[in-house]
Formats: C-alpha cells, sequence, structure tokens
C-alpha cells in the first residue's frame, strides 16, 4: 500500500513539473517577441524625434534669408545741384553718380561763353558749350566713375548751370518727334531692338550734328554731322531694347522724328 503511495505522490509531482515547464516555456516563447516590438518601437519614436526636430531648424533659416532677396532693389536718383555767377569764375566743387548727368545752362553775356567739366585731378571730361553770346541749353554727359568734380567758365554775363541726374525705368515708346532750338538735350524714348529710322531737318548756318545715347549717357550712334541746313535721315541697328536719349548740337531750329 505504501508503495502504491509512493508511485502515486511521483506521477504527481511530475505532472507538476511538466505543467511548470511548459508554463516558463511559454514565457519564454511569447515574452522575447514582446519585448523586441516593443523595443522596436521606443526605438522608432525615439529615432523620428531628432530628424524632424533636425528638419525643421534646417528648413527655418532657409525661409527666413530668402525673403531679403525677394525684395527688388530700388533706383535712387540723387537731386539737382544748382550753381551760378557772374563772368569767369572756377564753380564750387560737387560730386557727381557714375552714369549720366544733364547739364541745363543759360547765360546772358554778349562775348565768349564756354564751360568745361573737370574731375578731381583737374582733368578734362567735357566741354559742356563752347558759343558767342547769350545761351539757353543742355548738354548731356556720361560720368565713367563717381567723384568730386568742378565746372571751369569762361564768360563776360551772368550764367547758370542746373546738373540732373536723371535714372529713369519709364519712358514713352516711339514713333516719337522732337523739336527744340540750338543745342539740347531731347527726353527719354523707349526703343525696341531691331532697326530704326531717324529722320532729322535743321535750318541753321553752323554745326549741326545728333548722338543717340543710352540711358547711361553713353555714345550709341552719330545720327549727323553736318554744316548748314540739313535735311535727312539715317537708318540704325538697335542693339537691345532699352531706353534712350538724344544729345543736339545746332545753332537753328531742328526736328528729330523716331521710327
Amino acid at each position: 500500500m505504501k508503495k502504491l503511495l509512493y508511485i502515486i505522490g511521483g506521477v504527481i509531482v511530475l505532472i507538476l513539473i511538466i505543467a511548470i515547464a511548459g508554463g516558463e516555456g511559454e514565457k519564454k516563447e511569447t515574452t522575447p517577441e514582446q519585448q523586441l516590438s516593443q523595443e522596436q518601437t521606443q526605438l522608432q519614436e525615439t529615432s523620428q524625434t531628432p530628424q524632424e526636430e533636425q528638419k525643421e531648424s534646417a528648413e527655418e533659416p532657409l525661409i527666413t534669408e530668402s525673403q531679403p532677396e525677394q525684395q527688388p532693389a530700388q533706383v535712387q536718383e540723387p537731386g539737382p545741384i544748382n550753381l551760378s555767377g557772374t563772368g569767369q569764375q572756377a564753380s564750387q566743387k560737387f560730386i557727381l553718380e557714375k552714369g549720366l548727368s544733364i547739364f541745363r545752362i543759360t547765360h546772358s553775356g554778349q562775348s565768349h561763353f564756354g564751360i568745361w567739366l573737370l574731375d578731381e585731378n583737374g582733368n578734362n571730361v567735357e566741354l559742356l558749350v563752347n558759343k558767342i553770346g547769350t545761351f539757353n541749353g543742355a548738354k548731356a554727359v556720361s560720368i565713367n566713375k563717381k567723384g568730386t568734380h568742378i565746372l571751369d567758365i569762361s564768360a563776360d554775363g551772368q550764367w547758370t548751370v542746373k546738373i540732373e541726374q536723371p535714372r529713369p525705368t519709364i519712358a514713352p515708346s516711339i514713333p516719337k518727334t522732337f523739336t527744340g532750338v540750338g543745342q539740347q538735350v531731347s527726353g527719354f524714348m523707349i526703343i525696341p531692338k531691331g532697326l530704326t529710322t531717324f529722320r532729322m531737318t535743321h535750318n541753321g548756318q553752323s554745326h549741326f550734328g545728333i548722338w543717340l545715347l543710352d540711358e547711361k549717357g553713353n555714345n550709341v550712334e552719330l545720327l549727323v554731322n553736318e554744316i548748314g541746313v540739313f535735311d535727312g535721315s539715317k537708318a540704325v541697328g538697335i542693339p537691345s531694347t532699352g531706353i534712350y536719349l538724344l544729345d543736339i548740337s545746332a545753332d537753328g531750329n531742328w526736328s528729330v522724328t523716331v521710327e
């Protein structure tokens, strides 16, 4: 009887051991997968956060820096310079910007009237006027470098000089007709690239010359260079569409039609 009880007890213990071992085995099979899944999820969450922060921090400065580059540059036009005096004078010094300068000049004397534009070193830049007697005209000049300038004036009467430095961004299109008397500077006009015809007249007795200039005052084409009465035309190939003007030397009435 005791032997039978020992056998039964051993069987029960064995069953308990197998059950416990089986339970532990099931835990060993499921727990690593759950842990691995949890660890991968945590790694993905922690690895995504710095990347997103780096992406946001990298994008923000680019947006901030691009805004100033999109702002268009503004064209600043210098204010006018007014000079006046009587007789032979050296004017006060003044600063001219690089680009186009237009000199509007008057003289009330009866003798020789001449004005040279000089740079800061005393070098001649341009002869602005060289006439006898009264004068009311203009001259366009291209300034190659910003700097200090001065006028050297020969006169026997009162004179005035107004210096303008226009920086045009718009102008009327051709066809366009300009008229005037004596030495003058025309208004601005837009001329398209390609063939353009200039029809010109003059009823004076002295030199008649016309230069086509670009908006910076640079010479583009000499349209006419004659003495006395003139009635003719000139065909010109315009290199690029842009704003242009005319610098006219004359002693009589003149007209220019641009088409």
